[in-house]
């Protein structure tokens, strides 16, 4: 869940977490973004988007991988409107200072995931 002060980037940084998380949870070929997704200069929504993830399909595929992949996945979806309630997802590139903020905001959403579902995401 984003703290209430999150600024939106890091907001959106939570969510593209929470998108890579569901990826990965349906597909273990698939990995976590690298340190080439938090350089350049493109918006959030770019970013998000560039993961092409159907997080329904992510779910049905989560859930064939057995119960603890099936609890995950249900947890990390169900989070996802957190993010998209008080805002929309910036369009607008990110400056260094704003990309800060975005990476931030996906390494602690990847940190609650990890503790909260230890041994799926290690």
């Amino acid at each position: 869940m984003p703290d209430e002060k999150d600024s939106e980037f890091k907001r959106s940084g939570r969510l593209f977490a929470a998108v890579a998380v569901l990826r990965l949870l349906a597909d273990p070929r698939s990995s976590l973004p690298g340190p080439e997704a938090f350089t350049g200069k493109d918006s959030p929504a770019r970013r998000i988007n560039d993961l092409k993830s159907n997080p329904y399909h992510a779910l049905l595929k989560a859930h064939k991988r057995g119960e603890e992949h099936t609890k995950a996945a249900t947890a990390v979806f169900r989070s996802i409107p957190d993010f998209l309630e008080r805002d929309p997802i910036p369009s607008d590139t990110i400056g260094e200072r704003l990309l800060a903020d975005f990476t931030a905001g996906y390494e602690a959403q990847l940190a609650k995931y990890r503790e909260d579902h230890k041994g799926v995401l290690d």
